[in-house]
Parts: structure tokens; sequence; C-alpha cells
């Protein structure tokens, strides 16, 4: 049936098309063959239709509603031949861009989707529209919003399932996607993770966090990852938002000693408190703007002597209203969706090189049958290598850093709720090394130490 329809659609465009010539020489002929002037009629009448589709009619013929009708459909005809031959050139250049090792075909609506194929090297981008392009070498799907994205991939599975895809999704874990040629992607992952790299902490920082959607929730995970700086530090992160919910999902909170959460689930700001912050986080909000009623409140109210740091994706709106040297805004689509930062490329490699390192030395499982879980752990691993390289230029001594890359090592298993046991069983979550740098066996501790050795 799908087949005889599309039949029939061929042949009516086919219809269209040829419809007003057949009209014109319908109009034509009959007052050409009475002219004393026309030697040939035939191909006069001929020409004149032929010219109907350039949208003129004959001169000195009266143009009838069924002459202008034929007109009309043929000028119509013509920019429909004239699309069609734009969309064949196109399809010709995409076809010669496929053939690059990096072609990548972006598809979606979101404002992230335009900026990432603007960044991306014209010679390899090709953006996806309706129809679906085969052949890409890597597919980016970033539509507004999980269930568009899913819906996608799931119609155009078959043809993507041996590709390299990025895919754009905000409420599904990265962690959970064990096919490897399938890599999920949050903007809220990457705000988080540029953020602190942009604005890393001091020593024992007190820290508000304002707003606890998708961007505060990275905001502390990533934080709590990346912010080792010393084994005796003492951060504070009080969330202004509802917790609840986060803290049935991540069970081990409390094993993030000597730092500290401490959850305000009613999200009441006691704005004499504010200026006991060293640090103030605003990002609430998918778009930021929410964030602008706050960021008043409190320069009307407290007597904050920190700039505020501001989510704020469109940033000059922000800006505009209260002046640079009071905000640090951050999470505009340079920092959460660049190519650099969504193809992550960098940083999966350095977590291939760390893996192939232990892998080398201490046998195990190679990197390319490695669990979604484990791979990702390698990934926070080298996440922290910038804080690593902070610290040994402060002459920090390396078995210092060995220990704090085993607590970002224990934070990484207790943020996805694995606990201790004498026995290492993964299907549990239970591992026997999520104890102090301390009361690990010298060889353990050896084996961290030749890892950030490795990295130096």
């Amino acid at each position: 049936m799908k087949k005889i329809l599309q039949a029939i659609a061929r042949l009516l465009s086919i219809l269209y098309k040829i419809l007003p010539f057949f009209i014109g020489m319908y109009c034509y002929y009959p007052v050409f063959i009475t002219q004393d002037n026309r030697i040939y009629p035939f191909l006069d009448s001929l020409y004149a239709s032929i010219k109907l589709y350039s949208g003129t009619t004959e001169s000195g013929i009266a143009v009838g509603g069924l002459l202008q009708l034929a007109r009309f459909l043929a000028l119509a005809a013509t920019l429909s031949i004239l699309v069609n031959l734009l969309n064949k050139v196109n399809d010709m250049i995409n076809g010669i861009k496929l053939l690059d090792s990096g072609s990548t075909i972006v598809y979606g609506d979101s404002g992230y989707a335009e900026y990432i194929f603007e960044s991306l090297r014209p010679k390899i981008r090709i953006r996806g529209e309706e129809k679906f392009i085969s052949g890409g070498s890597r597919y980016l799907l970033m539509f507004s919003g999980d269930t568009a994205n899913l819906e996608f991939y799931n119609k155009h599975y078959e043809s993507l399932k041996d590709k390299n895809v990025y895919i754009m999704l905000e409420d599904v874990a990265r962690q959970n996607i064990e096919n490897p040629l399938l890599t999920v992607f949050s903007i809220a992952e990457n705000c988080a993770r540029q953020y602190w790299k942009e604005h890393p902490v001091t020593l024992n920082e007190r820290i508000a966090i304002i707003g606890f959607d998708n961007i505060g929730k990275n905001i502390l995970l990533y934080g709590l990852q990346i912010n080792l700086l010393d084994p005796g530090q003492h951060f504070e992160y009080h969330i202004y938002g509802d917790g609840t919910a986060f803290r049935r999902e991540h069970t081990e909170l409390d094993r993030m000693a000597p730092d500290q959460i401490i959850f305000h689930d009613e999200g009441i700001l006691d704005y004499g408190e504010m200026p006991g912050f060293d640090r103030i986080i605003i990002c609430g909000g998918k778009d930021g703007n929410s964030n602008i009623s706050v960021i008043s409140k409190l320069l009307v109210s407290s007597a904050v002597s920190h700039p505020l740091h501001v989510y704020a994706p469109n940033g000059d709106i922000v800006t505009n209203l209260f002046g640079n040297d009071r905000l640090i805004c951050f999470g505009a689509a340079k920092e959460t969706a660049s190519a650099d930062i969504i193809f992550n490329e960098r940083s999966m490699e350095a977590a291939r090189r760390q893996h192939e390192f232990y892998y080398r030395q201490y046998g195990g499982t190679p990197w390319e049958k490695l669990d979604s879980f484990k791979r990702y752990s390698n990934v926070s691993s080298s996440d922290y290598m910038f804080t690593i390289d902070r610290l040994l230029e402060k002459g920090t001594p390396v078995e210092s850093i060995a220990e704090l890359e085993h607590i970002r090592w224990c934070r990484y298993h207790y943020i996805h709720n694995w606990k201790y046991g004498s026995e290492t069983d993964s299907s549990k979550r239970i591992h026997n090394c999520l104890i102090p740098f301390s009361q690990l066996s010298e060889a353990e501790k050896q084996k961290d130490i030749e890892a950030i050795k490795s990295k130096m």
C-alpha cells in the first residue's frame, strides 16, 4: 500500500509540472493557427507554452483565466524544480563531506545544536533536517528534550546502531549506557565540569548552592570529585532547594567527610547568613532566567563581599541588568556545547591511557571490554587531572596526591551507592578498597602512587 501511495505521489508530481505546458498549448494553438503571420503555429505554440515556466505570456495575446492559471502553475513548478536542483547540489556537497573520516551530522532543534554546528569545521559538518542522512562518521542528536532525542534514535536505530552517536539526555545517567558507540552527554554535566575548572576553589570554602535542579545537582557532584586539595580539608556545601529525592538516589552522601553537605530543603534563604559564605552559586532553572529575582534580592538584602556566581546561558541579559563587577556568569554555550566539550575526545583519550597503564602493570579488563561504570570512573579521574596539575605546580608530594586520588575514587563509587565489603562484588556494588588511604595495603598504595607518577 505504501509503495502504491508513493507511486501515485510521484505521478501527481509529474502531472503538476507538465500540466501548465498542455494548458498553454490548448490556449495558444487555436489562436496562432488563425494568424496569417504565423508560419509555424505549432512551433510558436510550443515555444510560448515553454515560456510560461519563466512567468511570461506571449505578447499581444489576451491572457484569460485559464492561461493565467497555467502561468502561475508553471512558475510554481519552476520554483519546485529549482529547489530540487539546489537540494541535489546540497546532497552532492554532503556526499563529498561524508568521505571525510570526521564527518558529523547534527540533528536537533535546540540552540545548542545550532551552536555546535557553527563551531564545527565547514568541510565535515552536515545539518540533518527531516531526511535521514546515511554514511556519517558520527551523529549528534540535540533536540529540545530527552523524549525527542530518544524517539529519533529509536526511529533510526537500525541505521545508527553501528555508528558513533552522541545523544543529549539530561535525565539519563551515562554510566547506565553499555553500548560503547553510544555516548550520552548532558549540558548540566558539561556546565558543572567546566565551572569548577574555570573557577577553582581555594582551601576550606563555605559554598552556597542556590537552586537544585540539574545544574545545581551536577555542580555539587562534580565539586565533590574535583575539589580535593588536601586530605584534611573541610568544605561545606549548603544546598538551598529540595534535595529529598536526590538523597534517596544517592544514599552514601554522608561518606564525603571531611567535607560536609548541608541540605536546606525548604529552599528559604537566610539573607543574614549569606555574607558568611566564601562562594554563592545561583543555578536554578533550565534557562537561568529564574535566577534574576534571586540575584536582585541578594544584592539588596545581603552585604555579600564576593561576586555572585550565576548560571546564565544568556549572560548578556544578567550583566546588562546588574553589571559585570558583581557577577560571575557561567553556562554559556561556548562552555557547555563546544565540539571539544561534547565529544570530550581529550578526556576520553586521557581516561583510556590511564586505564591502559593499570592494565599493562596489573592486568584486568582491557578498555574495549570495560563496562560503562568503570569507563566513566576513568573519565572522572581524567577530569581530576586538572586539580592534580595545580597541586604538582605547588609542589604537593606525590604521596599526598595519591591519597587525594583515592578519595576521589571512593567518592565516585559512593555517589553511585557503592559500599565497603571485605569481598568485592560488582553486582552488589561492594568493594574492599572503599576504606581510608591509610588502611590500604602497601601494594594498593603503590598502585595509586605509580598512577600519579605516570601522569607527570
